[in-house]
């Protein structure tokens, strides 16, 4: 089908921060020595992340701590190219910051046991962004409008997606060589949806006739879900060996929202006949079932002259697709005998579901003195997301569906009571086959569903790591004596 633009605008909206992603598991790192390493700390660290990385390795920590670690300063940014045809790209870019991590360690009175807790933020996912077209297109046979029909189109879509975990973790020193651990992962999800499609034709007939579709549609819910995770920490002469087992998520409550509507007129659906209606329903308190999968995790530390290496392997286990809520099925269409096969529960569904990954990280540290140590990182953060989801109608709000390469670099400054360390942050990721629904396609315009296109997207990021550790009670976890500095 033959176009001619005449005029193409495109507005974008910057968002909220960008800070984490919908569809990987390594996005964010916590603490502060730790991110720097780019989490290749299975083996073991001296802080009280442990109670995530590895809860096998809080046997041996000797101090107790509270420790905050930020992004005091980060730049991140994702391009769809062609939400609207050739017209229009999503754009989302912001800078902002976040605190990732607070927790500590409790005294216990026996220097075999310590306890530990966290409240950790590994998802703060915001993406806002609009797209607007406006030009003439050749969308109507020329035996009801001869030439380019004025059209202007404008799609949106907001995506807020964080989670927020509740850390309670227990360590066991079995000896000198070896200790266990369990850390009961309490974690909140909440998401807020919302994608808009709006596409107005005037015809080159007498009357200047208007055909015009509208798309709404709105998923918000929150959810609690329980995790256990098991490890073992094996450490001798300069080797740390570590092993962590995650159980699948075990579904507490949670309830949601979700709405759709369709509006279109004058429009040719079945036949050459125009007709007019709108597919509209809305279904609240629905129960809600969010999961986490089953996944194995692997590393080994090493310590020699002034040096540190440290390597993490983790493997997560795939999920079948399933439906986050369940909506009723009932009449979706007005006037109901307009289409009567279609139902809402298919509207309204949403699903979601994850593929097998398997990441990998390394980190290595030089000690320059005791005061100073310069630190980097690299591991790899690819996406989960199930390419089966794309499959049939509803609400499909995940967008970053890309895989992504983090580099760390920078310095950690020890005190007497306290480190500071200091980082850049880059990352990487994109995808040269994303499938974007639910835009304005003038080669192929669908104003009841939105147009499906093949696309690109990109992600970029830059960020400050500023990360500090306070040792707010300089004693031994087992009593009251000082510990040696």
């Amino acid at each position: 089908m033959k176009k001619t633009l005449v005029t193409a605008a495109l507005f974008t909206m910057l968002t909220l921060p960008v800070l984490g992603q919908d569809s990987q598991y390594w996005t964010q790192q916590f603490g502060t020595r730790t991110a720097l390493l780019s989490g290749a700390v299975l083996g073991g660290a001296d802080d009280n992340t442990m109670i995530y990385y590895n809860p096998g390795a809080l046997g041996f920590l000797k101090e107790s701590s509270i420790s905050i670690n930020a992004n005091a300063y980060r730049v991140e940014s994702i391009k769809v190219e062609n939400a609207l045809g050739d017209e229009a790209d999503f754009k989302s870019s912001r800078l902002g910051s976040v605190p990732l991590l607070a927790g500590g360690m409790i005294r216990t009175g026996n220097e075999k046991w310590k306890v530990g807790y966290a409240i950790i933020a590994p998802v703060d996912f915001n993406f806002k962004a609009i797209a607007r077209a406006d030009g003439n297109f050749d969308l109507v046979d020329d035996s009801e409008s001869i030439g380019d029909e004025e059209t202007v189109a404008e799609a949106s879509i907001t995506n807020r997606t964080s989670e927020l975990i509740v850390a309670i973790g227990l360590g066991h020193k079995l000896n000198e060589n070896w200790s266990v651990g369990l850390s009961n992962l309490f974690t909140s999800r909440s998401l807020d949806y919302q994608r808009s499609l709006s596409t107005y034709i005037f015809l080159n007939d007498t009357e200047n006739s208007l055909i015009g579709g509208n798309i709404l549609q709105n998923a918000d819910y929150f959810n609690i879900r329980y995790v256990a995770k098991f490890g073992v920490v094996y450490q001798k002469n300069d080797w740390d060996l570590g092993l962590t087992i995650t159980t699948p998520s075990l579904n507490l409550f949670g309830n949601g929202t979700v709405a759709s509507n369709i509006a279109v007129r004058n429009l040719k659906l079945i036949d050459d006949n125009r007709i007019s209606g709108v597919a509209t329903d809305r279904q609240s308190e629905l129960k809600t079932t969010y999961k986490s999968p089953f996944s194995v995790a692997l590393g080994a530390n090493h310590t020699f002259n002034r040096s540190h290496v440290g390597v993490a392997l983790q493997y997560f286990a795939g999920i079948d697709l399933y439906d986050v809520m369940k909506p009723a099925p009932g009449s979706f269409v007005r006037p109901i005998d307009l289409a009567p096969q279609l139902q809402s529960d298919e509207f309204l569904s949403l699903r979601s579901g994850a593929k097998a990954v398997f990441n990998a990280a390394v980190g290595y540290e030089y000690k320059v003195s005791e005061s100073l140590s310069i630190l980097g990182g690299f591991r790899t953060d690819m996406s989960y997301y199930d390419q089966d989801l794309n499959d049939g109608a509803g609400i499909k709000p995940t967008i970053s569906n890309w895989d992504i390469y983090h580099f760390s670099g920078g310095v950690t400054l020890n005190r007497k009571n306290s480190s500071l360390s200091l980082g850049l942050l880059l990352s990487s990721g994109s995808n040269n086959s994303y499938e974007q629904t639910g835009g304005f396609n003038p080669e192929n315009p669908d104003l009841v569903a939105g147009s499906t296109t093949i696309s690109k997207a990109t992600y970029s990021n830059f960020g400050l790591l500023l990360g500090y550790t306070f040792y707010f009670r300089k004693f031994s976890l087992s009593g009251d004596a000082p510990s040696s500095d």
